[in-house]
């Protein structure tokens, strides 16, 4: 339940650019947010697979098909979101840290870029 209000509350702050985040959020948020992208990714292959094996079973495959799209439609409008989400809630995280406001463009580089922020201007903070 912490993590869901954890993910709510970085979602209701999405473009709050001023304020502090902690470090403790930051790496919770990116590893709660890296999981969801994971296990999405592994549920869509699954019911894919399912697809194909069940091609011959007619009402069965198109059944499939469309819980297919709906996750594939629901999981890019999370992806959006987050890229959205993500640029000042990385701020005000490095704002709390006392770096500069352009360590933020690593997050380009998913998700070794959320490491690099973590690693480097986080962990230098005096806070």
């Amino acid at each position: 339940m912490k993590y869901l209000n954890l993910l709510k509350t970085v979602w209701r702050q999405g473009f709050k650019y001023k304020g502090e985040s902690s470090k403790k959020e930051f790496l919770e948020y990116y590893s709660l947010h890296y999981l969801i992208i994971i296990v999405s990714s592994l549920f869509k292959n699954v019911l894919l697979n399912i697809q194909y094996s069940t091609i011959e079973i007619g009402i069965l495959s198109e059944v499939i098909t469309v819980i297919y799209q709906l996750l594939a439609i629901f999981r890019a409008i999370y992806l959006i979101g987050s890229i959205v989400v993500q640029i000042p809630f990385t701020v005000r995280c490095l704002r709390s840290a006392g770096a500069k406001w352009y360590w933020t463009f690593l997050n380009i580089i998913n998700p070794f870029g959320c490491l690099i922020i973590y690693f480097i201007p986080l962990r230098n903070s005096k806070k």
